[in-house]
């Protein structure tokens, strides 16, 4: 299962950077990285999620085509 810190590592950022990013209480991030509390798995996924999306656009464009272009059949990353 992935985790807080595998999203700072993804966005090469600190908490600082994934509260801003996010809109996440910079505190709530804090506790999380600490291991004090755990975020809901979902929003670990959901902001994979937009990490990807934002990453496909900039690399495949804002359209509908280059979105597809940047995606398989089965929703998987493309060439």
């Amino acid at each position: 299962m992935k985790n807080i810190h595998d999203v700072i590592d993804l966005l090469e950022t600190d908490p600082a950077g994934i509260s801003l990013k996010f809109g996440i209480p910079l505190r709530t991030v804090y506790s999380w990285c600490s291991g004090e509390r755990r975020p809901p798995a979902y929003l670990i996924v959901m902001m994979l999620q937009i990490i990807l999306l934002e990453r496909r656009l900039a690399n495949y464009g804002n359209t509908e085509e280059g979105l597809e272009k940047g995606m398989g059949a089965d929703g998987s990353q493309g060439s």
